[in-house]
């Protein structure tokens, strides 16, 4: 039995400790900063099939919650509602967490971040990524400032089409954008109709389900 308890802890310790692979193909970051949680997941289809029609990994946001009485909006680990696994057997995705602790560092560090929008934002000349509630807040939370401003209009979302898959690859090369960082979420709202699907892979999380069996019990 202590033979088995010592393997278990190395393997334990093994996973814990296990690097996080970079992928060279790149990241998709973005802010789900349109509407509340309905909009969002909306939008979140959207970038699940835009990240898998152009190999990057996704990076699964923090969703934004607007609370009574609060001045700002919060932001809350994608892993509170939904599980990740799953979503792993549709394309590549690491948390938000994951990828600002361990993979930022090295690919995407502080001084050399870029945003990127369809055109410029109110009355700027860029992309204002952290202009109101939530942009603000949202990147804030994560410590990310922004040094420039990429405009990717007037490139479309659609990746089920050769013509636009080709057209962000060649514009925007892995080897020179490591990270696509949007302002919002690629994907279309309401969702566009051959994304719906992709809600399968979309499972919740222990803790939600736990919930939703104790109500229904009671």
């Amino acid at each position: 039995m202590k033979i088995l308890a010592l393997l278990f802890s190395t393997l334990v310790s093994f996973a814990n400790t296990k690097e996080i692979q970079i992928d060279p193909k790149g990241y998709i970051v973005f802010c789900p900063c349109m509407g509340r949680f309905g909009n969002q997941m909306d939008q979140f289809l959207g970038a699940l099939a835009f990240a898998k029609g152009i190999g990057r990994t996704l990076v699964l946001p923090h969703f934004v919650e607007y609370p009574e009485r609060f001045s700002s909006s919060l932001q809350i680990p994608f892993q509170n509602y939904f599980k990740a696994e799953p979503l792993a057997e549709y394309t590549k995705v690491i948390l938000m967490d994951d990828f600002m602790k361990i993979v930022a560092p090295k690919i995407w560090p502080k001084g050399n971040r870029t945003v990127f929008c369809y055109m410029a934002r109110g009355n700027s000349n860029d992309c204002a990524a952290k202009d109101g509630n939530p942009f603000g807040p949202y990147w804030d939370y994560f410590g990310v400032d922004f040094d420039k401003s990429e405009f990717y209009g007037p490139l479309s979302f659609d990746p089920l089409f050769e013509k636009h898959r080709l057209e962000w690859t060649n514009k925007f090369p892995a080897d020179k954008y490591t990270v696509l960082a949007f302002t919002g979420a690629p994907g279309a709202f309401p969702v566009a109709e051959t994304n719906v699907p992709l809600q399968k892979y979309v499972k919740w999380s222990d803790k939600i389900d736990s919930i939703s069996e104790e109500f229904i019990k009671k």
